[in-house]
């Protein structure tokens, strides 16, 4: 059986990106897929664009690639794009939306956030009547994607919302979020000092093969050197970086 890592949501934090690759490899795990958002927040997003090229197989794009690239708003967002090589940013725009691979049977489809955006998932936090009609949706096939009419996936793999996430619904389908690589929502509380965990998902089972066979995955998550990740970017020239700051220190997912 072949193992494969998904990682997401690395958001310019080289460091942190360095470490999760480092933790993979050390597995013996030398097939690395991506679901999206290498930049934003953190101080090295051509840095990181490089690593993830180098390293991983599979790439897609998430909502800040296509942020950085095509719709800047703030100082920082320039910034971000003002510190991307023109190749990068190529190499960002043309990223694919979703990936969809068989792994022991099973279709699996890998995007960033939801079937119908980039840039919104589903409220999973929201433990209410509406929850498993909401995960439903990520399984199906969409104009966004342009892939209706194409066989469902038994399970999906997404980004974007920063917590590691498994749910089987009534259907026997399974949604799993591998978590962040950066600013992660997991912390373990010590001496009144916050350890951020970056996550990732490991997939084991027989790639490329379409016979039933043996299945299993795990969410593994790490500390990492975050402290190191907020002195570079106080070095750095980054406008408005207090937000994303108080994100590495907290574990605190801003936008929720």
């Amino acid at each position: 059986m072949e193992r494969i890592a998904i990682i997401s949501d690395l958001h310019g934090s080289f460091l942190a990106t360095k470490e999760v690759i480092e933790n993979i490899k050390s597995r013996g795990i030398n097939r690395i897929f991506c679901l999206g958002d290498l930049v934003a927040k953190g101080p090295c997003p051509n840095e990181t664009i490089d690593l993830i090229k180098e390293n991983c197989e599979i790439i897609i794009k998430g909502n800040c690639d296509d942020l950085i690239v095509n719709r800047c708003k703030t100082k920082e967002h320039f910034w971000n794009r003002d510190n991307i090589t023109k190749e990068n940013l190529k190499f960002l725009d043309n990223l694919p939306l979703y990936f969809d691979f068989y792994m022991s049977g099973l279709k699996i489809r890998l995007i960033h956030a939801s079937p119908d955006t980039i840039y919104k998932s589903i409220e999973y936090y929201k433990i209410d009547e509406k929850l498993e009609n909401k995960i439903d949706r990520l399984f199906e096939n969409s104009d966004f994607l342009q892939n209706v009419g194409a066989k469902e996936p038994d399970i999906v793999i997404f980004g974007h919302i920063h917590s590691p996430f498994v749910y089987r619904n009534g259907k026997n389908k399974i949604a799993i979020n591998s978590g962040s690589v950066s600013n992660g929502c997991d912390i373990i509380k010590k001496n009144s000092k916050n350890y951020v965990l970056s996550s990732y998902l490991i997939l084991e089972g027989e790639y490329n093969s379409k016979e039933s066979g043996e299945f299993d995955f795990e969410i593994v998550k790490i500390p990492y050197d975050y402290e190191k990740e907020i002195e570079l970017l106080k070095k750095s020239e980054m406008p408005n970086k207090d937000m994303a700051i108080r994100e590495f220190e907290t574990g605190v997912y801003i936008k929720r």
